[in-house]
């Protein structure tokens, strides 16, 4: 196989996990990399499922089953693991590999011992085709607190054997497992590895090979980037100087903005705004002419243009200038046209005056960034930050009603994770090997208590919303209309068993609100005022 940076960037994880998982007491090991790496960590664990690409004698399993308690993680995990393998059939029998693993059965409890002993069943039954077993648990969702963590310990402490290996990963950022790893000691043992997805990108541009305008700009685009993450402003300016000669040289007048848009993404980092925001207005002068040329690209980078220079102005504290700006943004997006960012921009104005002390030009803004969303989807609607608009609209009109709502919520979060961490506690009091019929007890005793804390939290949330003006009572009332039909403020409240309202518990507290349809009336033209395009003045 031809060599290049980032199989070479393969072959140190490589080396790295063989080395680490060559120490038999560890048996959980965490990856620690750059996490600019972690795409390239993903690639390495896609490798080894694939004969053609496999170059490690063992097989990674990953999985990223949502973590809310103990026993339902342990229960979803097996279900997971025996679709996943029932519905791989045809590929196993292409690969030869053999069939007939009877999967999670009656016998493995829901628990941590329970899913250690399934993966124990599945290394017995492939000990021909592995050396090892990762199993690389990467929940897509955890919710807080140390539940997690003790999960894994109660895995480790049901000895898995020695062809079996936990797998986490976390960042040399944020390194999220330390903790656990000092709890465990010589069970447990830290992978690193020299990559960094920046250098390879430089590396993979600088030995591509080939001569002529478009090499020298990739290496010189690579070199930005890792400039960018490393290096200072001037390093990035030095570089973007020659990118932008040779892109002009060539009439690449879109990449002329891209080189701009990086330059001042460099200043922005380093708290220079005046800077960042000349370079932002450079980006979309070359944008203005690439699109006066008919390039397709040339549209979205004016909007980013006008989007980075309002994020300047914002970041430098000067509301009002962001706000107009802002204004710019959107309508750029809107003749696009680019609902999503048109609604934005209008919600972003709306804030930024909501800043400077300016209700009124605040709550006009804000009111059309609404009135942007009525055309499209309720799941298009639901993309955009519509719901922060409304809520922004909220808070301009009763601040305290607002903090009562968002009491509600924590309060509601809070009895949430007490009534789960009772669950879990309990579970955990039957020992390793829990009767189904005592956790299903649990289970639906959990399911209820959390059913009526929900429904108590809705009500308080109703009596809240109901005691507000009516112009408060109608922004609400456009949540439920664009929304969710229980929709009662940020941040959002859902039922705890994803159930639709038909079949809720009880009956849905919300009552009756004033029609907004006045609200969604298309409001007067009022000029924009132009952002100025030469000098930047920051206070």
């Amino acid at each position: 196989m031809q060599d290049n940076p980032m199989l070479r960037g393969l072959s140190a994880l490589r080396d790295a996990w063989l080395q680490a998982s060559a120490e038999p007491a560890h048996r959980l090991l965490v990856w620690r990399l750059p996490a600019n790496a972690s795409r390239l960590l993903a690639a390495f664990f896609e490798m080894q499922r694939h004969d053609e690409g496999r170059d490690t004698p063992d097989y990674f399993l990953r999985i990223d089953t949502a973590y809310e308690l103990g026993f339902r993680y342990s229960r979803q995990i097996k279900c997971d693991l025996l679709e996943r393998y029932l519905a791989s059939q045809d590929e196993l029998r292409e690969q030869q590999v053999p069939l007939g693993w009877r999967g999670p059965h009656e016998a493995h409890a829901d628990s941590a011992k329970g899913v250690v002993d399934v993966l124990e069943s599945f290394v017995e039954h492939h000990r021909e085709q592995m050396r090892l077993l990762a199993a690389v648990l990467e929940p897509e969702r955890c919710v807080p607190g140390e539940g997690f963590e003790r999960w894994v310990e109660a895995a480790l402490a049901a000895g898995p054997g020695p062809r079996l290996r936990l797998v986490l990963i976390d960042s040399q950022e944020q390194p999220r497992w330390q903790s656990l790893l000092d709890r465990l000691g010589d069970k447990a043992g830290l992978i690193t590895a020299e990559v960094d997805l920046f250098s390879i990108a430089r590396d993979t541009a600088a030995q591509s090979g080939g001569r002529g305008p478009e090499v020298l700009y990739r290496q010189l685009m690579a070199d930005m980037m890792l400039l960018i993450e490393r290096g200072t402003p001037a390093q990035v300016a030095a570089r973007a100087e020659r990118a932008q000669g040779l892109a002009l040289r060539q009439g690449w007048q879109e990449q002329q903005s891209v080189v701009q848009m990086m330059l001042a993404g460099s200043w922005l980092k380093y708290g220079d705004h005046a800077q960042a925001i000349n370079a932002y207005r450079q980006a979309r002068s070359a944008a203005e002419g690439a699109r006066v040329a008919g390039n397709a690209a040339a549209p979205e980078l004016v909007m980013q243009s006008w989007f980075g220079e309002a994020g300047c102005w914002l970041a430098a504290k000067q509301h009002e200038r962001a706000a107009q700006t802002y204004l710019q943004a959107s309508t750029s997006a809107a003749s696009i046209p680019h609902p999503m960012f048109t609604l934005e921009g209008q919600r972003m104005a709306g804030w930024c005056q909501l800043q400077a002390g300016q209700r009124e030009a605040a709550r006009t803004h804000l009111l059309e960034a609404v009135r942007t969303a009525k055309p499209l989807s309720p799941a298009d609607r639901k993309a955009t930050t519509l719901p922060q608009a409304l809520w922004d609209l909220l808070l301009l009109q009763d601040t305290r009603r607002c903090e009562k709502l968002q009491e509600v919520s924590a309060h509601y979060l809070q009895a949430s994770m007490l009534l789960l961490e009772k669950a879990d506690a309990q579970a955990r009091a039957l020992g390793p090997l829990p009767p189904r019929a005592a956790l299903d007890r649990i289970d639906a005793q959990l399911d209820g208590a959390l059913e009526q804390s929900f429904h108590r939290a809705q009500q308080e949330r109703e009596r809240v919303i109901q005691g507000g003006d009516e112009f408060f009572r109608k922004i609400v009332a456009v949540g439920r209309d664009f929304l969710d039909p229980g929709w009662n403020g940020l941040p959002a409240i859902e039922h705890p068993l994803d159930h639709d309202i038909p079949v809720w518990s009880e009956p849905p507290a919300m009552q009756p609100l004033p029609d907004p349809a006045a609200l969604l009336q298309p409001a007067p033209a009022s000029p924009v005022t132009p952002a100025t395009t030469t000098g930047v003045a920051l206070a």
